[in-house]
């Protein structure tokens, strides 16, 4: 592979884009993109309408450098492809492009939720599963940025050895400065005619793909079922069940108890739950599993009565949070505190190393928490006791943030 060649395509790209018309639609395409995939990613909302996606786990560093390598590398591919367009009519060029672009475009749209949300005018207006791409996340953005780098290159390469005849390129130069010859054909287009590189590269995603669907189906040994349509979840480190009335969710550690996790300062246990779910069959996979069975969906018994659904996890926060109003008996006030003070969370507010009492955050889960607890002491406060409307809560926090709640369990698991 001819290093000085690679240079020589990129130098002469660069100084497409460095033309003052260029330089402005490489600019306004990325800034676009930005704003579109920030959409997509349910950064924001459409004004007045409220009108977007709705994300149900908080933006992470990796989002933010995915968002910001995808959007360059568009934004670069744009311009030269309109750089081409300018000359010669589009022809089948950038269908690598499109498709880098299309599987951004899917990676983008929050696939570590359980459902894609679309919201508009303080309701949910559109619900999408996604929860099945889950464990393959990483896969699906490596995976778009391949191909847009794939893309990019091929667009780049075609302008700089001038294969569309229209293109301003001095062939003369360029044939000289590439030495195009029968013994040095691998260097025209060194990425594809170098075999080594190329059976590298297959292999290396032959790999890629198959620790993907590994890794994701390498827990099912750990999971067995056992009466009672209860789920056992066994390793060297813990010992977990789940269930029609059983929940999972991170909780502070007790006195003198040791974290599975070094440092973290919550542990992964069972709670009993008010309400119940069917528990699907295994399918092998413990990630599905557990979306199948620890993030609820439906209707709970208790939901006409609240007004609220699983399924319409947002507008339930909202109705919810309206909770904190009502008003307790001191004996049940005294309840409430002890319930919420003791209520942990560590995905928004706070985190497995510095877990975040709900009473002390201020987002709309730790509202919603809040206000449900009021709303089951009040209406339900004889017949369950604490530890079920603490796993209630949890259920709930469940839909809320299915991704790290499987991430979480999953994470103990492997331990």
């Amino acid at each position: 592979m001819n290093i000085k060649y690679i240079k020589d395509i990129i130098g002469y790209n660069l100084s497409i884009l460095k033309k003052s018309e260029y330089k402005e639609t490489a600019l306004g395409a990325t800034l676009l993109l930005f704003v579109l995939f920030s959409f997509l990613y349910g950064i924001f909302r459409i004004p007045v309408i409220d009108f977007g996606i709705v994300r149900m786990t908080p933006i992470s560093i990796s989002d933010v450098v995915y968002l910001i390598v995808t959007v360059s590398l568009l934004g670069i591919l744009i311009t030269l492809l309109k750089y081409k367009t300018d000359a010669v009519s589009m022809k089948a060029k950038g269908s690598s492009g499109f498709s880098g672009f299309l599987a951004g475009f899917i990676a983008a749209v929050c696939p570590v939720c359980q459902t894609l949300s679309v919201a508009a005018f303080g309701a949910t207006i559109a619900s999408i599963p996604t929860g099945f791409l889950l464990p393959y996340v990483d896969l699906i953005r490596l995976a778009s940025l391949v191909l847009l780098s794939f893309g990019l290159y091929s667009v780049a390469y075609s302008l700089y050895v001038n294969t569309c005849p229209y293109c301003k390129i001095d062939i003369k130069s360029t044939i000289k400065k590439i030495k195009i010859s029968v013994q040095s054909s691998d260097e025209v287009f060194p990425f594809l005619q170098n075999k080594l590189v190329v059976s590298i590269l297959a292999v290396l995603a032959v790999v890629v793909i198959l620790n993907q669907f590994l890794a994701t189906s390498a827990f099912a040994s750990l999971v067995s079922s056992s009466s009672g349509g209860t789920v056992s979840i066994s390793s060297s480190s813990l010992k977990l069940e789940y269930g029609p009335k059983t929940t999972l969710k991170p909780m502070p550690l007790a006195g003198g108890e040791q974290p599975v996790v070094a440092g973290y300062k919550t542990k992964v246990k069972s709670l009993p739950t008010i309400s119940e779910l069917s528990v699907s069959p295994s399918t092998g996979d413990l990630a599905q599993d557990l979306l199948n069975n620890v993030i609820p969906r439906g209707t709970p018994w208790y939901g006409t009565e609240a007004g609220v659904s699983f399924d319409d996890p947002i507008n339930a926060q909202k109705l919810w949070a309206k909770g904190r109003t009502i008003q307790l008996d001191a004996t049940q006030d005294e309840r409430w505190k002890r319930i919420v003070n003791s209520f942990t969370c560590d995905y928004c507010c706070g985190s497995p190393q510095n877990p975040t009492i709900i009473t002390r955050c201020g987002c709309a889960h730790s509202a919603a928490a809040q206000g449900m607890t009021k709303w089951f002491i009040k209406t339900y406060g004889d017949k369950y006791s604490d530890e079920e409307i603490y796993g209630e809560m949890a259920r709930w926090y469940a839909v809320w943030y299915p991704g790290p709640t499987i991430k979480r369990i999953v994470q103990e698991a492997s331990l």
